[in-house]
């Protein structure tokens, strides 16, 4: 294990335990990393009001909200800042099609064979919640490579689950969301 990670374990623990400059310390560590999956995030936006820090700043204040969270390492840390913020990047495309004032759709930029590279983010919302109603793990497994842009041996660790069980239920995921966001898009 690298001495990085075995520190914010340490820092997670002291949080866990109410350590409040342990919290600190951990988002200042970590920092760099909450932008890169910020900025990867944005990247795929038009018109995004939005910036990098905004949205790092915004994840932290949520995480830090949140009682009693029994971090594991990392990686699990990382992963849930990843649903955070893509929580208030749907919140915030929500807020803007509400808006009286036609904006650009919010989009995000996707990697599934067969589809357009851009697409709505109500869109993958539904269907991550027809995902989720239908098999939590994929749906787990879609979020943290799509939001948190985790590799599949790290989805694996945060999981728990073999790498070879990710990888196959990340192949049917991502075969299922093609079609459901097909059917969504018509």
């Amino acid at each position: 294990m690298k001495t990085a990670d075995v520190d914010c374990k340490a820092l997670l623990q002291a949080w866990r335990d109410g350590d409040l400059k342990a919290r600190d310390h951990l988002f200042e560590c970590l920092y760099s990393e909450l932008t890169q999956v910020s900025a990867a995030l944005l990247r795929a936006e038009r018109n995004s009001s939005l910036s990098t820090t905004d949205l790092v700043n915004e994840a932290a204040i949520r995480l830090i909200q949140l009682d009693q969270i029994d971090w594991s390492d990392k990686s699990h840390f990382l992963a849930l800042s990843a649903r955070a913020m893509r929580r208030i990047l749907i919140d915030h495309a929500r807020r803007k099609k509400s808006d009286k004032r036609h904006h650009q759709r919010v989009t995000l930029v996707t990697r599934l064979e067969g589809q357009p590279d851009r697409l709505d983010f109500d869109v993958l919302e539904k269907s991550l919640i027809r995902l989720n109603a239908i098999d939590s793990e994929k749906a787990d497994i879609v979020e943290l490579r799509y939001f948190g842009g985790l590799t599949l041996p790290e989805i694996a660790e945060v999981t728990g689950t073999s790498e070879s069980t990710v990888k196959r239920q990340w192949r049917v995921a991502r075969a299922w969301l093609v079609d459901a966001i097909a059917s969504d898009t018509r």
